[in-house]
């Protein structure tokens, strides 16, 4: 009893120090209530069943570059989004350039083509009316959407 008479401020001191560091804490967890979590929270569940690996990446490029119509490519996954930027040649079409998609799907499997968006950007090295040009395909969907054409602008 003696050393609390004695020490009574110091106690008073690490009480209310305890106090504020547990409304500090509550404080900040009302302000930020979701801190920690994943970026994507629950969208990508099931994410390691369908899988890209680099090896299928590196696939998709390695086919669309043996079309001759195909100068650059390059391939990757953000999330649940697979991103192919693919430069064409200066006198690609727009037809030929929007075809490419189709080979993109044919290397994907169903559970892939089901569970991936897939977002093309078709691109050219030149200035042109045509180019660049967006495709894109929603998971639940079979086609792809494209951005409208510039050529009749």
């Amino acid at each position: 009893m003696s050393f609390i008479r004695k020490n009574k401020f110091i106690i008073l001191a690490i009480g209310i120090f305890l106090i504020i560091i547990i409304l500090a804490f509550q404080i900040v967890s009302m302000f930020f209530p979701k801190e920690g979590t994943a970026l994507y929270g629950d969208r990508l569940k099931g994410i390691e069943e369908v899988e890209l690996s680099n090896s299928q990446l590196t696939k998709i490029e390695s086919t669309l570059k043996e079309d001759g119509a195909v100068k650059k490519i390059d391939a990757s996954v953000a999330g649940k989004i697979l991103e192919v930027i693919i430069t064409v040649q200066d006198d690609t079409n727009l037809d030929t350039a929007k075809g490419l998609n189709t080979k993109i799907l044919d290397l994907l499997s169903k559970k892939e083509k089901e569970f991936y968006d897939i977002q093309i950007f078709i691109k050219k090295d030149t200035e042109a009316n045509d180019f660049p040009i967006i495709g894109y395909k929603h998971h639940e969907k079979d086609t792809f959407s494209w951005t409208k054409d510039r050529g009749d602008q």
